[in-house]
């Protein structure tokens, strides 16, 4: 009791702090600070949602206002587009679009038609008032694995993550991704342990579909977490065994078990639920493209965007960041990369999104494949723009100093937190460290940066506190024997 009464004094100092921020945040928002960038091509999904005409780029996006004046890398940019007539390349404007997914066009949509058109300090306050929910999600997990002092440090860090508020004061789909995200991994952590312990677990696995897809309308990198859940459950047993093995516990010693029905019910129960919730997105993108779909066709600008762009003119005048990671690995293979033509972008005129997809993803591939030494230099290029602390283009020592304040001390106690919590947790400990290890290495095979990382920025500080836990305990020990 006295516990529960501590826990709940604890949330809501967590949650006053989150709030306070988020009040000064959304002042900062209201006076223009935040720059709204790639938010209108979202804006303008979202207009066309409720104009009525579907999930489609307006054509007048092709022609940005101000354009003329506009720094060179941007109007470059643009001409680029109109020439290929591709948004980004690909995102074809005028047409039904499945370049994206819809989720965060329709959230958009919704709070435009309440708040107005093109109101994007309503969708600042909306964001900042779900980041509470966000934060109390965080408290949920992080109380699975920390408790008292341990785990005040670790809400502090959910209340203040300055990544987090900056994300929320955007338009963009970080804010809302991390939500449903972080649901997800508290109601899949909720799974595996109704798998262990028994008792009700209908609702709650079902409700962990419903969240997973709500997740990847958002953001389709939620996908992979899933399905690794989906794989982790039925051998929740065996991963038991092998944990206690490990940690040379024999309490599951007489334990012949590998395999349990219930966990495979479980998957199965979600994997129907959001097939199901997919249905739609998928008949509607076979009504367009004649295949039954559900990825977004990105994959292949993204690639593009990670590994050939950079050895060609497209990376000319790039930003200050970009060329400080790229610039030297750049200079030094220009001139001697194979198959350097697959770098380039295709000259597409008329080519449907997803052809382009498929030709850009094919391409890069290959050049990928062609360059195997370039391509890990590359990859780890982008584990230092995954895990950076603070911007690496110019923002003010504001930034800087709020970054590492807020992530330094996590990437320094990450790695070692994340073994302890594996091993020290049983499966839930396994699957919160695993599911952060597999979200990094897909973002370090395909696209990197703060924006891709900021989901995961809970669940490491989570790891990173049971780093500091560890730490403390063994210098508390240290310390007895040597006054012993």
């Amino acid at each position: 009791m006295v516990c529960r009464m501590v826990e709940k004094t604890l949330v809501k100092k967590i949650l006053l702090i989150a709030l306070v921020a988020r009040i000064l945040v959304f002042g900062a928002a209201a006076q223009g600070i935040f720059v709204v960038g790639e938010g209108r091509t979202q804006a303008d999904l979202a207009q066309n949602i409720l104009n009525g005409r579907g999930f489609m780029l307006s054509e007048s996006m092709m022609h940005p206002p101000g354009e003329e004046s506009a720094h060179p890398l941007f109007r470059r940019s643009f001409e680029f587009y109109r020439r290929v007539d591709g948004y980004y390349g690909a995102l074809r404007p005028g047409q039904p679009t499945l370049f994206l997914v819809p989720g965060y066009a329709f959230f958009m949509a919704g709070i435009f038609a309440v708040f107005g058109a093109g109101n994007y300090l309503a969708v600042s306050g909306v964001q900042l008032i779900e980041g509470l929910l966000t934060v109390l999600i965080g408290l949920k997990i992080a109380g699975r694995f920390l408790s008292g002092r341990f785990l005040f440090l670790a809400g502090l860090f959910f209340a203040l993550d300055p990544f987090e508020l900056y994300y929320e004061a955007i338009p963009a789909t970080q804010a809302l991704f991390s939500l449903f995200f972080l649901l997800g991994v508290l109601l899949s952590l909720k799974v595996l342990e109704s798998c262990q312990k028994g008792g009700r677990f209908l609702f709650i696995t079902s409700m962990a579909g419903i969240v997973w897809a709500a997740a990847f309308y958002v953001r389709p990198a939620a996908l992979p977490i899933m399905v690794w859940l989906l794989l982790v459950l039925p051998f929740t047993p065996l991963l038991k065994r092998v944990i206690n093995g490990f940690k040379g516990d024999r309490e599951t010693a007489g334990d012949s078990r590998w395999f349990s029905t219930r966990g495979l019910l479980s998957a199965v129960i979600i994997i129907v639920v959001f097939s199901l919730l997919m249905l739609p997105w998928g008949l509607r993108n076979m009504n367009i493209s004649g295949t039954f779909r559900i990825m977004p066709v990105q994959g292949g600008v993204n690639l593009w965007e990670y590994n050939g762009r950079i050895f060609t003119d497209h990376f000319e005048n790039e930003a200050q960041g970009a060329l400080l990671l790229y610039g030297d690995l750049r200079d030094e293979y220009l001139g001697r990369l194979n198959s350097p033509e697959l770098a380039e972008f295709p000259e597409f005129r008329d080519e449907s999104e997803w052809v382009r997809n498929d030709i850009l993803y094919d391409r890069n591939i290959r050049f990928m494949l062609a360059n195997p030494v370039l391509t890990l230099r590359l990859i780890s290029l982008r584990f230092v723009e995954f895990f950076k602390p603070f911007p690496l283009n110019s923002f003010s020592l504001l930034y800087t100093a709020a970054g590492l304040l807020a992530l330094f001390w996590v990437l320094f106690f990450l790695w070692g937190g994340a073994v302890r919590c594996a091993f020290e947790n049983g499966t839930e400990g396994f699957f919160l460290a695993t599911l952060v290890a597999g979200y990094t290495l897909m973002h370090l095979l395909t696209a990197s940066g703060t924006p891709h990382r900021i989901a995961i920025d809970f669940p490491m500080a989570i790891m990173a506190v049971c780093g500091i836990r560890y730490s403390v305990q063994r210098y508390g020990a240290w310390k007895e024997l040597r006054n012993a």
